[in-house]
Parts: C-alpha cells; sequence; structure tokens
C-alpha cells in the first residue's frame, strides 16, 4: 500500500503495515511513532482505544511529535471520508456546507458534536 495522504483513519492493515514495514522510533504519550525506512517519512499511529477515532499522521519534518495538532488534518480526513451535500450547516452564523447525512458541516461536526468519521 502506498502512503501518498498525511492522514489516514488507522485501521488493521495501516496497524500491520507500521509494526511489520516501519521502525519503531518512540512511544509518546497516546502515540507510537514510526518511520517508513523507505520514504525517512515520520508517521504517527494512535494507540487504540475502543473509545475514540485513531489515525496514522504523517508528521511534517521537523514537527514536535508529542504536541504536533493534527486537528485541521482529521477535519479534513471527515469532510474527505463523508462528503459535503448541497446544504449548508445549521450552526449559527456558518456558511459552510454540511456533511452529506449530517446537518453541520465538517468542523462543527468535529469540534462540537465530536463525530470523527
Amino acid at each position: 500500500m502506498k502512503l501518498n495522504k498525511p492522514i489516514y483513519y488507522l485501521t488493521s492493515e495501516l496497524k500491520q503495515m507500521g509494526d511489520n514495514d516501519f521502525e519503531f522510533v518512540q512511544d509518546i504519550p497516546w502515540y507510537k511513532v514510526f518511520k517508513d525506512p523507505k520514504t525517512n517519512d515520520y508517521w504517527r499511529l494512535s494507540t487504540p482505544d475502543k473509545y475514540q477515532t485513531d489515525y496514522m499522521v504523517k508528521l511534517p519534518k521537523d514537527s514536535n511529535w508529542e504536541s504536533f495538532d493534527s486537528r485541521a488534518l482529521e477535519i479534513d480526513l471527515l469532510k474527505q471520508s463523508r462528503g459535503e451535500s448541497a446544504n449548508k450547516c445549521i450552526w449559527k452564523n456558518c456558511n459552510n456546507k454540511a456533511l452529506n447525512d449530517i446537518v453541520y458541516c465538517a468542523s462543527h461536526s468535529y469540534n462540537e458534536m465530536n463525530i470523527k468519521e
């Protein structure tokens, strides 16, 4: 599997790829950091938790692994995975498009309603 996006929902296939094909670098709170030896890219994998959505995030060069904020990437992934409808978000003063089958935009779904997938 070729990783060509900066973020993925962590699937069993991606977890296995991290465990088998990547070099383990470091445990940090809530995450494990791996290095792809083929590309020298660093990836942060969520420590699986049955009550949260887990992600595999490509870490930008020279970023602080523990404090890197991936929320914007997570919101964008939500928008990509759900798709946007023609309807407007119902949040007060929001002009963004609502996600498919949801009345809120990706930002309000994620930040206010805690919808991650």
